[in-house]
C-alpha cells in the first residue's frame, strides 16, 4: 500500500507529540516489513525541516515559529500540500487523523477511500475549555463523526459515540498500545513516589488537580515526592503552579524524554491520571506494564485502560478524592502488590505488532470495498 496520513502532529514537535503521534510512529515500522509506503503530512514545529526518511516521508506544513500558527496554517495549506504529493506519487488510501482544532474537508482535495481515526471524543467539554467559542470544535466534531465513512476509534465508549451520530459508519476498535520498552522496567523494590507520566496539558490531563491534591497532602503533613514526567505547550504554567503551592521541594516535573521515561517511571509506586477527557489512556498502559497502579478519574476511556480494584482505582477527580485515595492506596502494601501483579498481565494485551495487524488489515478491507 501507499499511505498518505494527515496527522497535525507529530513525535518531535516540541508543542504537543501526543498519543496519536506516538501511534503513527509506533506502528509505521510494521507497515514497512510488509512492503508498505507512508507519506505524512503534519503540521509544522522548529526543526521540523531536517526530518525526512526513504519509506516513511514526512511533509510539514509552516510554522513561523508559534504554536497557534502553525494549526491554522495545517487547516489552511494541508489541501495544496496533497495536490502537490499526487502528481508524484499514486496514493491508495488516505488516513485522517481527525482533530477538532484542525478544520480539513479531504473531500476537497481526494476522492480516494479514507479512514479517520479517532482518539477522543470532546463534545461538551470544548465549552469547558474554550467557553462561547467552543461552539466551533463542538459543531465541527459533529460535523466531522457524522459524515465520515470509515472509523477507528481507540476505544468502545469512542465507538459508541460515533454510531450514535453515525449508525451508518464502519467503525473498528483497535486500541492503542506501548512501547515494547516499557515491560523491561519493572517497578522498583522500593518505589514510593507519586507519578504522573504525560502530555503537560493542564485542562485535558486534569494538571491543576493534581498539583491541588499534592497540596492537600502537604498541607495534611504528609511526607511525600512526586514525580511529574512529560512535557508540553503547559509546561512553564505547571512549573509555577508547582511554585505557587509551595512544592517545589518535593515535587519534579522531568520535562520531555524519551526512553529513559520508563526507567525515570519505575521510581513511582503509583500513578496519578485525573484526567479531564480520554479517548484511551496510553500513559495507564505504560504504568500497568511496570506493575504500578493508577488511580484516574472515572471517565470514558480511562475507564476502559484502568480496571477498577483490578488495576487501579476510578475517583470522581476532585482534588480531595484525589489526595485521599493516594493516601489509602500507599498506606495499603498488600492491595499494591495485588494490582501491580494485575496490571502487569492486563498490559500484555497491548503490544504494538498485534494493533498494527489489525489497523493494517481494516485498510486493505476499506480499499478493497
Amino acid at each position: 500500500m501507499e499511505i498518505l496520513h494527515l496527522l497535525y502532529d507529530h513525535p518531535d514537535n516540541p508543542w504537543l507529540g501526543g498519543g496519536a503521534a506516538l501511534r503513527a510512529k509506533a506502528i509505521a515500522p510494521f507497515f514497512l516489513e510488509q512492503g508498505d509506503s507512508i507519506q505524512f503530512v503534519s503540521g509544522g514545529f522548529p526543526g521540523c525541516e531536517k526530518i525526512g526518511g526513504e519509506k516513511i516521508r514526512c511533509s510539514f506544513t509552516p510554522h513561523y515559529g508559534r504554536y497557534v500558527l502553525s494549526r491554522l496554517l495545517f487547516s489552511l495549506k494541508t489541501g495544496f500540500l496533497v495536490r502537490r504529493l499526487k502528481k508524484t506519487r499514486s496514493f491508495d488510501i488516505l488516513i485522517e487523523d481527525l482533530s477538532i482544532f484542525n478544520i480539513l474537508f479531504p473531500s476537497l482535495f481526494w476522492k480516494g477511500p479514507i479512514v479517520s481515526l479517532v482518539h477522543n471524543y470532546l463534545g461538551k467539554q470544548c465549552f469547558k475549555k474554550l467557553g462561547p467559542l467552543g461552539v466551533i470544535p463542538f459543531l465541527m466534531e459533529r460535523h466531522y463523526l457524522k459524515h465520515r465513512k470509515n472509523f477507528i476509534a481507540v476505544s468502545e465508549s469512542l465507538k459508541k459515540h460515533i454510531l450514535a451520530l453515525n449508525p451508518s459508519a464502519n467503525v473498528a476498535v483497535v486500541y492503542n498500545g506501548i512501547d515494547e520498552i516499557a515491560f523491561d522496567h519493572p517497578v522498583q523494590e522500593n518505589a514510593k513516589k507519586i507519578g504522573f507520566i504525560g502530555r503537560i496539558e493542564i485542562n485535558q490531563k486534569g494538571l491543576d488537580t493534581l498539583v491541588e491534591a499534592l497540596a492537600i497532602l502537604k498541607q495534611k503533613g504528609v511526607d511525600f515526592s512526586a514525580l511529574m514526567i512529560g512535557g508540553g505547550k503547559d509546561e512553564l504554567k505547571v512549573r509555577q503552579m508547582i511554585k505557587n503551592a509551595g512544592l517545589e521541594s518535593c515535587v519534579e516535573l522531568t520535562g520531555r524524554l524519551e526512553a529513559s521515561r520508563f526507567e525515570r517511571l519505575s521510581e513511582c509506586a503509583i500513578v496519578c491520571m485525573p484526567s479531564r477527557f480520554e479517548g484511551w489512556g496510553i500513559a495507564a498502559i505504560e504504568a500497568a506494564a511496570e506493575g504500578i497502579p493508577v488511580i484516574a478519574s472515572d471517565i470514558e476511556g480511562l475507564n476502559e485502560a484502568v480496571l477498577n480494584g483490578q488495576t487501579g482505582v476510578l475517583i470522581d477527580s476532585s482534588p480531595s478524592s484525589l489526595a485521599d485515595e493516594i493516601v489509602n492506596l500507599m498506606q495499603d502494601e498488600k492491595r499494591l502488590r495485588q494490582f501491580s501483579a494485575n496490571a502487569c498481565e492486563y498490559a500484555k494485551k497491548f503490544r504494538w505488532k498485534s494493533i498494527a495487524v489489525s489497523q493494517r488489515n481494516f485498510y486493505l478491507d476499506v480499499i478493497r470495498h
